[in-house]
This record gives structure tokens, C-alpha cells and sequence, in this order.
């Protein structure tokens, strides 16, 4: 029922200016009216004042009664009732459907008999005595006669809450922000909180427990999310699509993440552990690292790219470790897009994160140093030591600590850096980081490569090995350290190019004084390798009085040294070993897996084909300083018959490292910068000693 201005006006007698006043806050509606060229507003019956309405009644003016069947429909009573609830009421209306159309001949307690004796359908209702059905037909013919629902008026409700009801609307809502402001909340504090509120007329502490317990049925996503909202996100999210659909091909997208260890090695430590896998055919790699930083994601790429080759595509998070300038750098050196998904959405990531996953609850569940995946398993660790053991255990390490001498309390203490929720754990643990390495990749090649994988129904190894075509790499091992080390441009000063509290100096740089330079820095600080805005080599410069040092150990060692680390005296013993099988004997009976070798083709990119191109040009420089040489070696001579010309200190000129490690075991002549080399460049010192091996043997 509407109304206009003009109609109001007529009908409750007041003035044009009086009504605009009153209905200046009402809601209205523009309609148009025959007569008139503009729209004329139009006010609802519900939006008027009630002064108006009782006027309008009073003139025999009211909205009509609403359509009965809006009475007849279920309420609550009728939906919140048990299934067992709502079917009883039903057979009872029913029944009674049944009695009200009955042959009159039968009298009414043999009606009875006979209907529940025939029909099978009421032995639900038990046994129903006359006196019953006559009021169940008194309180029909009454709700009838009402016009409300006539199943709801059977509802049977016995053992309702009826104590939630109590809760007054404010009190409800209260006890919801309690609900929500801590994971477990402890109802009888916050019954004690709410009393306060709310004084004598908050209900038993029983009633609101009840509301608590419905509370949490009917809010199973809210409920969960203010406990855990990763662990809402897990059970909750839509997760409709394939995440994996996105990869066409090997190497098309690699996920990369970094997760801390659920174990601790001997030095105390829960080490890092960093995972990059290809999504399409779900191989990849691991590597462990006191942390993660931009170095160690170097470090995982480099060991993924000369198992697998170069991906098109990495999916990182946004930590800084992963968007630093350094690892921004590698990714454009090699020409990889860098998907970065938002933080804490590990549903982004979905194939790494399972991974870690699967590696925690098969591999590190089952190996020494285990402290659980959480704050709750740990404290279950814990809790499986007796008193007595702890006791014991406190006893021993105190009889092993008053032996020691304060030089030895001092490396114990600095070996044990364990965090406070780790205390108690008595433990046998890993005897290194490189242990936990190896049992990683042991798991991963022996065990998860070699199973079917429910994703893509085989196992992963077939899957890249069932692929065509080469994929594209770095030929030289040394080449990709370069491409994975830090690249920079930096400005040539009077005393050269100063970074990482070195200064590097050539003679080639006195042109480029005040001049930008493109930098790039291997492990070994004692150099740089500089090109010019073009990338054309210009020199390899160097700082003499850090040669041989590792520019990444160098600043661990500085980081470490200005962070305040706390220490712990007490430690963890060794508990005795599960001789039952575990995964590692698992890993142990496989045999090493021989699989097809991947083709690599070199990936041309404009720092690859720079430091290409650079090679010769840096040979050229150690047959530069063998011209100027004053050294030489009587007893070979050279095409002239000559004695032949030598490096300083007798060494003839190498064109790689793995030459010079060849002479340096052939002839045994070790210098100091030769042990560097070998601690700097493992692998391919113990390729040469393998061949000088050979050779001998």
C-alpha cells in the first residue's frame, strides 16, 4: 500500500510543510503519475510514522491480512528438531489423518488395534492408548482452528536446550568475541567475565557451554579459522581446478620454498631445508643450509640446474630471500620469469608444500634428532620421558659437566644453541648437516621418485624420462658459478671498484676511472670479472689480500658474529635405537637408481654468451703473465730447444682448474692456494684425483 504527497495531505488533513517535515527522513520511491510530467514521490505504509498509521486506521485505511499459508509454513521448531523428532510427528498426523476418515462401524479402540497391527509403519510410535489419540486429535482440530502448522504442534520437545534461549541477543554476541579471541577458550573464565558483565542476569555457566557446542556445529569455517587460519585454509578453501594444469612440460614451472627441519643435528641446530620441484613431472631436488638466504636459493638452483636444467619458471613467495637483488639478478641472467605468489599462501604452491609434507612424515619421523612438527608434538616427545629419566638424565650431564674444564663448558655451550621448547627432548641426533643432506636425497631418488604418484599416475622418474627433446644448461660448471653469483653495476673510483669491504684493482680500469661497470662476483673474493655497458670483458680485477676466501662464509661469519645468540647448558642424550625396520633401512635396500641420461643444450643467454666469449680472453691473461715470466724450467724445453718458460714458482699454465689439480697430484707440489682451491672446488678436485688414480693404478 503507497501513498503520495498529495493523497497524505487529503487523508490526514495537515499541512503540505508539516508532512515534508515528518517524512523527510522516510524512504520513498520516483514513480510516474498520469497528469504530471515529473516523477512523484511514493511512501510505503510500513515507512510511515505510526501517528500516521493509527489516523489512516482510524479511517478504515490498513494493509491486508497476509495470506494464511505464510502461518502454515515450518518454523524453526519444525527444522532444528531431530530427524527421529520430525518423523514421529509426522506418523502422528498420520494417524490421526487415518482415525478422522474411519469406517464408523468400528468402534474406536478396535479401530486402534487393528490400524497398528496392519500398518507397519506406526510400530515407531510404540503403544497408543485411546486416551492419547483422543487428545491428539483435540490438539489437532485446535491447531486447525488456529491456522498454524499442525505437524510442529507434535514436535516432541523434550531434552531441548532450552537453557540457550536464556542467552539475551548482547549476551550472545559477547560470548561469540570471547569465542573467537582465543583458539581454546576456557568457558568458566569467561563465564566469570561475562557474570561480571552482565551481573545476576547472566544464565548458569551450563548455558552457555550449550550455546559454545551449537555455536561451533553451525560455525564449523569461523569456529576453525580462529584456532588455525592455515589450517582453515586446508580444510576449508575451494580448491576446484588442477594447480599442476598450468605445466605443459618439464621445467615449464618449478616451485621453489624453503621449510625449517623437523630435526636437530649434533650442533644443536634445526637446519633449513630447500626444496625445488618441477610441477609437471614432480623430480626435483633438496638442499640443506644453516638458513635460508639468497646465497642457499642460489646454491638449490645451481644443484637443480645441473641434475634437470634451466626452468622457464620459478613460483617463489615474497620473502626477501627469494625477491633480493641477487637472486632478481640470477633470474635475469638466465632468462627466468619469477612468479611471485602472496605471502602466507601456501595453496599457491600446493606441489613443494605437499612435499615437505610427505618428507616430514616418512623421512624425518622415522630418523634421529626428530622433535616433532609442532609446538603439540613436541610437548608429546616430551611427555613420553618418566620423571625418573629426567632425573637421571640431569644427574649425568651434571657428573659430565663438573669434569669438563672452562675451555671445554665454553665450545659445549657454543655448540648447543637449542631453542627453550626443545628442552627435555632426549634425543639421538644426525652427526652433521651433510648426513641430513644425504638421507634427503637418498629419500628423494630411492623412495619418492620410484613410487607412483597419484597426481600423475606414475612415478616421476618415468614422467621426465617418458619426455622428448634436450633441455637447455650451462656447459661449464664454472660458467653457471659465475651466472649464480651476485651481479651488480658499480662506478670504477681513483682506487678502483670498491665491494664487500675489498677494493679491486687492474690496470685496464684506469680508462673506465668514473665510469659504470657491469660486476660480476664468484665465490672467491680475491676477484671480480668486470665487463663494460655492452658486456664486453674488460678485465678480471683482483684484491690480492682476500684471495682464496669464500665471500659467503666470510659474511655468515660476520652476521653471526654481531647477532646475540642465547645459550643453553643443557643438552640431549642419546635415546637407544629402534631396531625395527624404518625408512632408512627402506632406502638402503634399493639399489642406486640408473637412469637415462638428460641431454643438456647450452642456454644462450646474454650472460652465458658474455662469459662464452670472456673465456679465452682470461686464458689469454695467464699466457700474458707467462710472457712476462723470468722463470724457467731447464729440464723440458720448448719447440726452439729452449728451456721453457714457467710461471713464478715453477708452474707450467693450466687452462682449467681441473689441469691444474691433474699436475698439482702428478708432481705433489701442494701450496696453500691449492689446499683453497680444493676446499673451494670439491668436485672437480675429486675428478682428478680419480683420474690420477686411474693412471697410477
Amino acid at each position: 500500500m503507497e501513498f503520495t504527497e498529495k493523497k497524505l495531505v487529503d487523508l490526514l488533513k495537515i499541512s503540505q510543510p508539516a508532512l515534508f517535515k515528518a517524512l523527510k527522513k522516510v524512504d520513498y520511491e520516483l514513480k510516474e503519475v498520469e497528469g504530471s510530467a515529473k516523477k512523484v514521490k511514493h511512501y510505503k505504509y510500513d515507512d510511515l510514522p505510526q501517528r500516521y498509521k493509527d489516523k489512516l486506521e482510524v479511517k478504515g485505511i490498513k494493509p491486508e491480512e497476509k495470506m494464511e499459508e505464510n502461518k502454515l509454513a515450518f518454523t524453526s521448531v519444525y527444522l532444528l528438531a531431530g530427524p527421529e523428532k520430525q518423523k514421529k510427528a509426522l506418523l502422528k498426523c498420520k494417524l490421526i489423518e487415518f482415525y478422522l476418515k474411519r469406517d464408523g462401524s468400528l468402534n474406536q479402540s478396535k479401530w486402534l488395534e487393528n490400524t497398528l497391527k496392519n500398518d507397519l509403519s506406526f510400530e515407531e510410535l510404540g503403544g497408543v492408548s485411546t486416551k492419547q489419540l483422543n487428545d491428539w486429535v483435540k490438539k489437532y482440530n485446535d491447531t486447525k482452528a488456529k491456522g498454524t502448522n499442525v505437524v510442529e504442534a507434535f514436535i516432541d520437545s523434550r531434552g531441548r536446550a532450552k537453557g540457550v534461549i536464556a542467552l539475551t541477543q548482547d549476551m550472545q554476541e559477547t560470548a561469540i568475541r570471547y569465542f573467537l579471541k582465543r583458539s581454546r577458550p576456557m568457558m568458566s573464565e569467561v563465564y566469570r567475565n561475562m557474570c561480571h558483565t552482565f551481573g545476576n542476569s547472566m544464565p548458569s555457566s551450563d548455558v552457555l557451554y550449550k550455546f559454545y557446542k551449537d555455536w561451533k556445529i553451525k560455525n564449523p569455517v569461523l569456529y576453525e579459522f580462529s584456532k588455525s587460519p592455515d589450517s582453515a585454509k586446508n580444510k576449508f578453501l575451494v580448491a576446484y581446478g588442477d594447480m599442476s594444469a598450468k605445466a605443459k612440460y618439464r621445467n615449464h614451472y618449478v616451485e621453489l620454498d624453503s621449510t625449517p627441519a623437523d630435526v636437530i643435528c649434533e650442533d644443536g641446530k634445526r637446519y633449513a631445508v630447500l626444496a625445488a620441484i618441477d610441477v609437471h613431472t614432480r623430480r626435483g631436488v633438496f638442499h640443506v643450509s644453516e638458513t635460508s638466504s639468497s646465497y642457499s636459493i642460489s646454491q638449490l638452483l645451481r644443484k637443480y640446474i645441473l641434475k634437470f636444467g634451466i626452468p622457464e619458471n620459478v613460483v617463489i613467495d615474497n620473502g626477501k630471500d627469494y625477491t633480493s637483488n641477487h637472486f632478481q639478478s640470477i633470474c635475469s641472467s638466465l632468462q627466468v620469469n619469477m612468479v611471485v605468489v602472496p605471502p602466507f599462501s601456501g595453496e599457491c604452491k600446493p606441489h613443494v608444500e605437499r612435499w615437505f609434507g610427505t618428507l616430514s612424515s616418512e623421512l624425518f619421523e622415522q630418523i634421529e634428532g626428530y622433535v616433532g612438527h609442532n609446538v603439540a608434538q613436541r610437548a608429546e616427545l616430551q611427555a613420553r620421558k618418566s620423571f625418573a629419566d629426567k632425573i637421571r638424565s640431569q644427574e649425568k650431564w651434571r657428573a659430565e659437566q663438573a669434569a669438563k674444564t672452562p675451555e671445554e663448558k665454553k665450545a659445549f655451550r657454543d655448540a648447543w644453541k637449542i631453542k627453550k621448547e626443545n628442552r627435555g627432548l632426549e634425543l639421538a641426533v644426525l652427526t652433521t648437516a651433510d648426513e641430513l643432506q644425504l638421507w634427503c636425497d637418498n629419500w628423494n631418488t630411492k623412495i619418492y621418485e620410484q613410487r607412483v604418484h597419484k597426481g600423475i599416475k606414475t612415478t616421476p622418474l618415468k614422467k621426465w624420462q617418458k619426455e622428448i627433446g634436450p633441455v637447455q644448461g650451462i656447459p661449464d660448471e664454472r660458467m653457471l658459478d659465475l651466472l649464480l653469483g651476485e651481479s651488480f653495476i658499480r662506478k670504477v673510483g681513483k682506487k678502483g671498484i670498491s665491494y664487500d669491504g675489498c677494493q679491486y684493482a687492474h690496470l685496464d680500469l684506469i680508462e673506465y676511472t668514473g665510469k659504470s661497470v657491469f660486476v660480476m662476483t664468484p665465490a672467491d673474493m680475491g676477484y671480480i670479472l668486470v665487463y663494460d655497458e655492452n658486456m664486453k670483458f674488460i678485465c678480471i680485477a683482483e684484491d690480492l689480500e682476500h684471495m682464496g676466501q669464500d665471500r659467503h662464509k666470510v659474511r655468515a661469519g660476520r652476521k653471526k658474529s654481531l647477532a646475540l645468540m642465547k645459550q643453553l647448558n643443557k643438552i640431549v642424550e642419546a635415546a637407544s635405537k629402534v631396531e625395527d625396520t624404518s625408512i632408512k633401512d627402506r632406502i638402503e635396500a634399493v639399489q642406486d637408481v640408473i637412469e637415462n641420461p638428460t641431454i643438456a643444450v647450452t642456454k644462450h643467454t646474454v650472460m652465458v654468451d658474455a662469459l662464452l666469449t670472456s673465456s679465452p680472453q682470461i686464458a689469454a691473461k695467464d699466457k700474458e703473465a707467462l710472457e712476462k715470466s723470468k722463470t724457467y724450467d731447464f729440464k723440458k724445453k720448448d719447440e726452439n730447444n729452449q728451456p721453457a718458460k714457467v710461471l713464478p714458482g715453477g708452474r707450467p699454465t693450466f687452462e682449467n682448474l681441473y689441469d691444474r689439480f691433474i699436475w698439482v697430484l702428478t708432481n705433489n707440489k701442494w701450496n696453500e692456494k691449492d689446499e683453497k682451491l680444493k676446499i673451494n672446488n670439491s668436485k672437480i678436485y675429486d675428478l682428478a684425483k680419480k683420474e690420477v688414480a686411474r693412471k697410477i693404478g
